[in-house]
């Protein structure tokens, strides 16, 4: 078994990084009435999706190599939707696209690439 890349752990540590800025934004939206609900479940949406992203990036990745990407790309979309329907600030949501995509960067890489397919269990 060879050393886990740098860029899966950079790719680990930003993605758990964006999970706890999305937690941080679901905090902010909510109100304390029913009402904010779901605008806190599109924040709770993005926190979701970004930790996944980090469960990618992990030693024995559950996934195949194009799935870290595919995930990168949807933590993006989801922090995009949530910041358009206003359920986080739009500073957050810079953060985490930048996040994001250096998550997807970090996915494609071949380095990154070699070491899911060939430590992968399941």
């Amino acid at each position: 078994m060879s050393a886990m890349p740098n860029t899966m752990k950079l790719g680990m540590a930003l993605a758990f990084l964006g999970a706890i800025g999305a937690f941080v934004s679901m905090a902010m939206a909510w109100s304390g009435f029913v009402e904010s609900a779901p605008i806190v479940g599109l924040d709770m949406l993005a926190a979701m999706v970004f930790f996944a992203v980090a469960g990618c990036f992990s030693t024995y990745s559950p996934v195949k190599a194009p799935t870290v990407v595919v995930l990168s790309a949807l933590s993006i979309a989801f922090s995009v939707i949530a910041a358009i329907f206003n359920a986080m600030n739009p500073i957050v949501c810079i953060i985490l696209v930048a996040f994001g995509i250096i998550c997807m960067f970090c996915g494609n890489l071949p380095s990154t690439k070699d070491y899911i397919d060939a430590n992968r269990l399941v």
